[in-house]
């Protein structure tokens, strides 16, 4: 196995950090997405570096958002920042749980393979998701045993 260069994963690891820590109502900005590499993969990296990989993962379709500000610089001149940056999801959260709920409430998946879709239903979001949905648990073991569903 070869070891990748901590540069070329820079991008690799920002998109996971949008993909975890941020939604709609959770926005994160340069700064923020800089120390989290830090603290999370020991990497530094920076604020340039950062904003580069950002349109990087733009260019490559991927679906962030983010917002401008307007500054005014020491020179008195009009600058434009991109700041408050999020990963747009493809299900919201209320999607999410509608899911999570039919998968609980259907008679036809057997109990270990409902746990398996509901932890994969949960990775299609962010860490504040998993915080809200820690309560469920699953029915009674009455479902059948057919592992061929």
């Amino acid at each position: 196995m070869y070891d990748a260069q901590p540069k070329k994963m820079a991008i690799f690891y920002i998109l996971k950090i949008l993909k975890k820590y941020t939604d709609g109502d959770h926005t994160l900005t340069q700064k923020q997405i800089q120390d989290r590499r830090k603290k999370d993969y020991d990497m530094t990296l920076d604020r340039k570096a950062v904003k580069r990989n950002l349109t990087d993962l733009i260019d490559l379709e991927y679906d962030i958002s983010y917002s401008e500000k307007t500054r005014i610089t020491k020179d008195g001149e009009d600058e434009t920042v991109l700041t408050d940056w999020y990963l747009n999801r493809d299900f919201t959260d209320a999607e999410l749980r509608l899911l999570i709920d039919s998968v609980l409430f259907s008679k036809y998946i057997p109990c270990n393979q409902c746990k398996k879709l509901i932890e994969k239903l949960e990775a299609q979001s962010n860490d504040y998701f998993s915080a809200k949905v820690r309560h469920i648990c699953n029915l009674p073991v009455s479902s059948p045993a057919n592992p061929e569903l």
